[in-house]
């Protein structure tokens, strides 16, 4: 059977609801793709990692999908494991303009992503996004803030990403670990068996030991249907301890027709602010027409 778009979103939101009544809240997010290529992608990004990594890639991914995913961490330092979901929706195929909405959890809040793109030119994508963090406790304030990203397809084995994160960025957020952020993304496509990524980043209001950073990832076709991944990061935001770190991932994934089944695994090592040490793993299935 073919979902009708109008029935996509619909399970979607379904979902979202359901994911919403747990316990476990979330701060941001990583897919288990983008845990396992430690934190890149930026211009390259894989289905509905766009909404969270770089909306202006949108229009390059004509596909309507539905994804969810489980991830669970430990706190090698205090012994504090914890646990996060996600679930998004993206739709490619519009014409007017592409869109993709997300919604994650974990213990400390919650976070709603929403992006919007549009294509010029077949090689030039534009977008922007929006996200809104509704904290676990009344002690702390909800806030909201937006991005700017855009994508050049210099040619079929060489994309650019520039994107702009948390430009609002509110004490609150900063607190969250949410900081602003300039990205320059770049995807290497060798004859589609190998990828590269490599992602340079810039934090200007955070401590000046950790302001430069970088994600780097690489990609693996081992089989028409079958991807080996592997990454490092460097001063890059850990999403669900709320401050920046230092690290590597690693993880598979297999990719059907209509569905793809991801694992990615990272370790955080200890930084300059004393970021536990900690061991994450993450597990995503995505339905795409």
């Amino acid at each position: 059977m073919v979902l009708k778009k109008s029935q996509l979103f619909a399970l979607g939101f379904s979902l979202i609801a359901s994911l919403s009544l747990e316990q476990g809240q979330a701060s941001d997010f990583h897919s288990p793709r983008s845990l396992a290529l430690g934190g890149s992608g930026h211009a390259g990004p894989i289905l509905n990692d766009a909404i969270y990594l770089n909306p202006s890639y949108a229009p390059f991914l004509k596909t309507y999908s539905v994804s969810a995913s489980y991830l669970s961490f430990n706190d090698t330092h205090q012994s504090n494991p914890g646990r996060a979901y996600g679930i998004s929706i993206h739709d490619g195929r519009t014409k007017l303009f592409q869109a993709g909405l997300g919604y994650s959890v974990r213990e400390s809040g919650a976070l709603f992503t929403v992006g919007a793109s549009k294509s010029f030119l077949e090689r030039f994508g534009f977008g922007m996004g929006a996200k809104m963090f509704f904290p676990n406790t009344q002690a702390e304030t909800s806030f909201q803030d937006i991005s700017l990203s855009s994508t050049f397809v210099a040619a079929n084995w060489l994309h650019f990403a520039l994107i702009a994160d948390n430009l609002i960025q509110s004490d609150t957020a900063l607190r969250r670990g949410m900081a602003r952020e300039i990205v320059l993304g770049s995807k290497i496509n060798f004859e589609g068996i190998f990828v590269l990524y490599l992602d340079p980043h810039y934090a200007p209001t955070v401590d000046p030991s950790e302001r430069w950073g970088y994600e780097m990832g690489a990609e693996w076709g081992i089989m028409s249907d079958l991807y080996l991944r592997a990454g490092l990061f460097s001063n890059s935001q850990i999403p669900y301890q709320e401050q920046r770190g230092g690290g590597f991932g690693f993880g598979a994934g297999w990719m059907a027709p209509k569905l793809s089944l991801d694992y990615g695994f990272s370790r955080v090592l200890a930084t300059s602010t004393n970021a536990p040490t900690s061991n994450i793993h993450t597990f995503g299935a995505t339905v795409y027409f």
